[in-house]
């Protein structure tokens, strides 16, 4: 039997739980809730505790403080019983406890008619870095867990901007590339569609200012402000991957120069 969610941990962005009884008062409840909600099956006391403490092990009635608050903020189901049950050695949520995670990879799973509306709701459920606020996210790092997210949303920020651009709508396109980019920031190929996506929109203006956020990310430094001896700004090939520059260049109105042999460091 499906049970419908009566929690759900937002993880995609800034964390937040929507549903809960309470506000979460201390930063060690609200990450062991993402952390539990992240491991649906449950997790051993081992395992939840060196993720909240990696450096070293708390004493045992920090824990069990931290678990009996957790318990008390996330309050009851519909049914009078815990969302966050009591265990021995275990520690696992209830199953009406879900995540914007899990309802992206459902959206994102959706195939034949009215899947483009699911794979753009799912986008929409991306708010910023994954898991943004907490103190620490050693362990989704080392557990895979952020990589595993920040793949899936890309490639499907990636898809969706192509099918997009296919079709000549270059709004959607940008929308599906931004969503991406809260994630996946350095990742040129999004912006080498936020190119496409601009000059399908008779924006000229917008492939130059996409250009220009591009090479700040991976300089520090405003493509105005990068200026070479003639005066000129200094060429983007001294900064991007050469498959970004020769997109740029088929669009941008620029007369730029050819690639200049400054020695200055490319971003592979």
């Amino acid at each position: 039997m499906t049970v419908l969610p009566e929690v759900v941990v937002r993880v995609l962005g800034p964390v937040e739980v929507i549903g809960a009884a309470r506000a979460f008062r201390r930063a060690r409840c609200l990450e062991l809730v993402a952390y539990l909600a992240l491991h649906p099956a449950g997790v051993s006391a081992d395992a939840w505790t060196t993720a909240l403490w990696p450096d070293q092990l708390p004493p045992d009635p920090t824990r069990f403080s931290t678990v009996s608050e957790t318990r008390q903020a996330l309050g009851r189901a519909s049914d009078g019983s815990d969302l966050l049950p009591r265990g021995v050695g275990r520690l696992r949520v209830a199953p009406g406890v879900t995540t914007d995670w899990a309802q992206f990879r459902s959206l994102a799973a959706a195939q034949g008619a009215g899947a483009e509306e699911a794979w753009a709701a799912a986008l929409d459920l991306v708010r910023g870095p994954i898991l943004g606020g907490l103190r620490s996210v050693d362990w989704a790092v080392l557990e895979g867990v952020h990589a595993e997210m920040e793949r899936a949303i890309v490639l499907l920020a990636l898809d969706v901007a192509k099918r997009c651009l296919a079709r000549d709508d270059g709004h959607g396109a940008e929308l599906a590339v931004r969503r991406g980019l809260l994630v996946s920031p350095y990742d040129e190929r999004l912006y080498r569609l936020l190119f496409l996506a601009a000059d399908r929109q008779g924006n000229p203006a917008g492939v130059e200012s996409a250009m220009g956020e591009l090479v700040r990310l991976v300089s520090g430094e405003a493509v105005q402000q990068l200026k070479a001896p003639c005066g000129r700004p200094v060429d983007p090939a001294e900064w991007v991957h050469p498959d970004t520059v020769a997109v740029y260049r088929s669009l941008s109105r620029r007369p730029w120069p050819h690639p200049s042999a400054s020695g200055r460091r490319r971003v592979r």
